[in-house]
């Protein structure tokens, strides 16, 4: 499922976020790539974002780099329901594209990172603990990734409308809780 427009994301794209975070009671959000190889970074930046602003506090965020399996430990204390994986994904789409991917996907060997454990093995550790543990990936389509670049005007316009999608529709969770 992958974004409209440049700016516009599908109300099927925003109706699975929703349907993702009906039940959430923790959430892990995992930034992933390398801050030194242009768009792969487009994950950390995201993160960067969301902790710039006040999320409720059942958000965790993680800046996991290339190696989110480190944060293991932290993760299974905070036993979150729901994680949101974000990380660059090359899917031969124009850069900035965004998709969100089923875990069979992502398992059956589509690569949505650069680095070496496969993201659905995070949720495969997590799982004993963590029995009803959801997790979402998105994947962002990179323009450049080359030693020391920046992020392309693609990929940090798409972060940033990913960003405030994600704050939006976490508030509004949020709201549906307190009610």
């Amino acid at each position: 499922m992958k974004q409209k427009d440049e700016d516009q994301f599908t109300e099927e794209f925003i109706h699975t976020i929703d349907d993702f975070l009906v039940s959430v009671d923790r959430l892990a959000i995992l930034g992933i790539g390398n801050e030194d190889n242009g768009d792969d970074a487009v994950g950390l930046y995201i993160v960067n974002l969301l902790q710039k602003v006040s999320l409720p506090e059942w958000v965790t965020n993680f800046y996991c780099e290339r190696v989110p399996e480190h944060f293991l430990g932290k993760i299974a204390k905070l036993e979150p329901n729901r994680i949101i994986i974000v990380d660059a994904a090359d899917m031969k789409e124009i850069p900035g594209a965004i998709a969100i991917f089923p875990k069979e996907a992502v398992s059956s060997g589509f690569h949505l990172s650069t680095h070496t454990l496969s993201l659905t093995m995070l949720e495969e550790f997590l799982k004993p603990t963590i029995p009803d543990l959801i997790t979402m990936y998105v994947g962002i389509q990179p323009k450049f990734v080359y030693f020391n670049t920046p992020l392309s005007i693609e990929c940090k316009s798409a972060a940033e409308e990913l960003a405030e999608l994600l704050i939006e529709r976490i508030n509004q969770a949020e709201k549906i809780k307190t009610n």
